[in-house]
């Protein structure tokens, strides 16, 4: 009798499990992590989005720098909760919003785990595949991600997926296997507007089998347009007012157009100032991935170099995606760590292969290489996983403000990040004269005054985040003042003293990892340093102006 070989055998089906209840356990531990105060600016955006929908009278979510079908899939979730605990309210809570929508990327990230598996497997081997699972299992930026609502994890897992199918569609190209694949790339695209790009995988396989399987031309077109009308039909379902709205659409695909391509240089991307395309993206490799990204970079290069005198159609239909994608991204003015996501299951396939390769040359230096990889990528995730153990930096700051600042005191904080302290249980932050410091705004003389005034007047002084000082203080060109300001600041030259400073590095076994100089979004939405600095010495405006204003 035939053995069903494409069955996954007991042994498999265990060693899957155990790295799938290690990948949940990492991603959905802690979701509100933030005790529902929302500190990413995204969720805030898809949260507010999904409160504003009304099934099925108002379906209009007005916010279209993502698609539609997350916000639908997390209203239709929380009115379903909402029901469920009797508490229709919950449908237009942002905390209870954001919650769902975490846990729905807690579950993508997880569920990728299996795609990842069968698309390893069928380009290398069951041992690269299993090691490609536990890679991404212990992946540090997968691990943070699944703690946002955002939508990189459903776009990484449908892209691993319609990796797969792409592979077998090459083999098979039935019309089935077809309209899947266009059902998958019609949900990535009414994901967020880049899942278009998904379409690359998929369209080189149609191409490989025109010329390789001599497919008649006639079938291949059909193919295509199943595909291709699957895809439209299931975005227009799952995102219709890219349609009806048209013009907002295209308005706001146009300003995330300039702000990605740096046509636009808004402030919260000054940061990429001065960074070198796409070596900036693989400095951060490392902080996604640990030190296995040395390894994965390694393999990029000794797989292509294996592969080449192979000619296998199957892995150029696989490497085209990531190869494109990261020679178009990668040459972005704005490069935030999110833009890459998709690709770490591709960068980890390749550092498992190379791994695989040694094994097959030197099975004991393969085992213990491996062995230490493995090692060394889980204390980078348990060290980052700690962060999600304690209090989250700014909750452990405001804390400390409402316990030691009297009511009524001064505190300054700065515009374009978090204002210190925030809203917490038996605590109103209206308590005290609250002011965000505009510190974005052009250096010149006026701002010397501006500074001078609300220093000599406030009594603390609250920075919860490097976001503004960590790329100010390296743009002299653009703001000369600012950045003294700021060394002044730190120096105690303004009569402030530092009194308070919350982090939350990722810390393990006694050792501390300092990230300040990964990406800023690595760090400032769960884990930023907080500082409070009180006023000790009340310089007058006339002492600060002089001190602001010295060469």
């Amino acid at each position: 009798m035939k053995k069903h070989t494409h069955l996954l055998d007991l042994k498999t089906k265990l060693v899957l499990g155990g790295i799938f209840l290690l990948a949940a356990f990492f991603r959905f531990y802690n979701l509100n992590w933030d005790q529902g105060l929302l500190f990413h600016p995204d969720e805030r955006n898809i949260a507010n989005a999904v409160s504003n929908l009304t099934l099925f009278s108002q379906m209009d979510p007005k916010f279209y720098a993502y698609g539609g079908f997350l916000i639908y899939l997390y209203k239709c979730s929380a009115d379903a909760v909402g029901t469920l605990l009797h508490n229709p309210s919950l449908a237009h809570d942002w905390a209870w919003i954001n919650l769902i929508g975490r846990s729905y990327s807690a579950f993508f990230s997880v569920m990728t785990i299996f795609p990842l598996f069968f698309l390893a497997k069928k380009l290398f081997s069951k041992n690269v595949a299993f090691l490609s699972c536990l890679f991404y299992a212990l992946c540090v930026s997968s691990i943070q991600t699944a703690h946002y609502s955002t939508t990189e994890n459903l776009l990484t897992f449908l892209i691993v997926l319609i990796s797969f199918l792409s592979l077998i569609f090459y083999e098979k190209h039935s019309f089935k296997l077809s309209f899947i694949l266009g059902l998958a790339i019609g949900i990535a695209v009414a994901t967020k507007t880049t899942g278009i790009a998904f379409f690359v995988v998929p369209g080189i396989a149609l191409v490989s089998i025109f010329f390789k399987q001599h497919l008649r031309f006639s079938r291949l077109i059909l193919l295509a347009l199943i595909m291709g009308a699957t895809a439209f039909v299931v975005f227009t379902i799952c995102s219709p007012y890219t349609f009806l709205n048209w013009d907002n659409f295209i308005e706001s695909m146009n300003y995330e157009n300039s702000v990605v391509l740096g046509t636009n240089r808004v402030v919260y991307t000054l940061q990429f100032s001065h960074t070198t395309k796409y070596l900036f993206q693989l400095k951060n490799l490392f902080w996604q991935l640990g030190l296995f990204a040395a390894l994965s970079l390694l393999g990029v290069l000794v797989t292509i170099k294996q592969e080449l005198t192979k000619k296998r159609v199957t892995f150029v239909i696989f490497i085209f995606f990531p190869l494109l994608y990261f020679a178009y991204v990668g040459s972005w003015y704005t490069k935030f760590n999110r833009y890459m996501v998709p690709l770490l299951p591709f960068f980890i396939i390749f550092g498992s292969n190379l791994l695989g390769i040694i094994m097959t040359k030197t099975r004991r230096g393969g085992i213990v290489l491996s062995t230490l990889a493995v090692v060394v990528t889980l204390l980078y995730a348990l060290a980052f996983f700690s962060i999600y153990t304690s209090p989250q930096t700014r909750i452990k700051a405001s804390q400390w403000i409402y316990q030691h600042v009297p009511p009524g005191n001064f505190i300054l904080s700065e515009h374009w990040d978090e204002g210190l302290p925030i809203p917490l249980p038996g605590y109103d932050p209206s308590q005290y004269q609250l002011l965000p410091l505009t510190i974005y705004e052009p250096d010149n003389a006026a701002k010397i005054d501006y500074y001078a005034n609300y220093l000599s007047q406030a009594n603390y002084l609250t920075i919860n985040s490097r976001r503004l000082y960590g790329t100010l203080l390296h743009l002299p060109e653009k703001y000369p003042l600012t950045q003294k300001y700021y060394q002044l600041l730190f120096a105690g030259k303004l009569g402030y003293q530092k009194v308070a400073e919350f982090s939350s590095y990722p810390r393990l076994l006694g050792f501390t990892l300092n990230d300040d100089s990964s990406e800023e979004t690595f760090q400032v939405y769960d884990h930023p340093k907080a500082m409070i600095f009180e006023n000790v010495k009340h310089y007058s405006f006339t002492q600060l102006h002089q001190i602001l204003s010295q060469q």
